[in-house]
């Protein structure tokens, strides 16, 4: 693109000559192989430096200075001087410099013998002066009488029991109370029949007395005290593992419900007796 004329065009310039900085010089050695470069690692002709961390001293030259990080020859640590705890602080140091004692275990006096080597020989002609007779007696006179000893020790044995084999007095008592209900219901049964309640011919209705009744009910609430008292040895019974103990107790609690009804139908009514 041409210039546009002006005036100014013709004053001369004055021209400025710049001066070169001076050529930038490293003051490490150009020729110092690179540490831990990975080109001409594999091969015969590796490059001096390649895969080192620099520890080789035949192929490495010792640099007499460094930049960053410590120089060639010394990025690998001695594994025998190695930083311990607490070495950096006052207490440490103080560690550092005392000797450090020697362990022991805190139960030491109770612990028991080491296990013997496989070399290790047994202690022969050991002879014990112990007199085991008159140990043995001492034992035996000095020992728990044999009962106490047997039943602290031994399993019991229900077949030597006093009551092994009979009947248990429980079962007695219930049997006994049977025995009376079933007396009771045949002196009642008998009373009727010489009364002529029970006879063949159907009879006119006949109204009871008082003392009539009030005997019948005494009869009744001594059967419901009968069976109410069997009843409460099984109604604690939560867990009725068979069908006998539950046809019982269904039985009882309907002989008690009759008896309740009955004894209530009679009581302060009058009572007639239909042939």
């Amino acid at each position: 693109m041409q210039q546009e004329e002006s005036i100014y065009n013709l004053i001369p310039k004055v021209e400025y000559k710049q001066k070169k900085a001076p050529r930038y010089k490293s003051k490490y050695d150009p020729k110092a192989p690179v540490v831990g470069t990975t080109f001409g690692a594999v091969g015969s002709t590796a490059l001096p430096g390649a895969g080192l961390g620099g520890d080789s001293q035949k192929t490495q030259k010792k640099a007499t200075a460094s930049g960053f990080g410590p120089g060639l020859g010394k990025s690998k640590k001695d594994p025998r001087h190695f930083m311990k705890k607490g070495e950096k602080t006052v207490t440490g140091m103080d560690l550092a410099k005392s000797k450090p004692k020697k362990f022991t275990y805190s139960d030491s006096d109770n612990r028991r013998p080491g296990v013997p080597k496989a070399d290790d020989k047994p202690v022969m002609g050991l002879q014990s002066t112990k007199n085991f007779v008159t140990a043995n007696a001492v034992e035996s006179i000095l020992a728990v009488p044999g009962n106490r000893a047997r039943q602290a020790n031994d399993a019991p044995v229900y077949r030597n029991k006093i009551d092994y084999g009979k009947v248990p007095s429980y079962l007695q008592n219930v049997k006994q109370e049977i025995a009376q209900e079933n007396a009771m219901i045949e002196e009642y049964v008998k009373r009727q029949e010489q009364e002529g309640m029970l006879a063949s011919d159907d009879p006119p209705d006949e109204e009871i007395t008082d003392d009539e009744r009030d005997e019948l009910l005494d009869a009744l609430k001594t059967k419901w005290d009968a069976v109410n008292s069997k009843y409460q040895k099984m109604c604690h019974m939560v867990k009725l593992d068979t069908i006998g103990k539950v046809r019982r107790k269904e039985q009882m609690e309907a002989e008690l419900t009759q008896l309740e009804k009955d004894i209530d139908m009679l009581e302060d009514r009058k009572v007639v007796i239909r042939g």
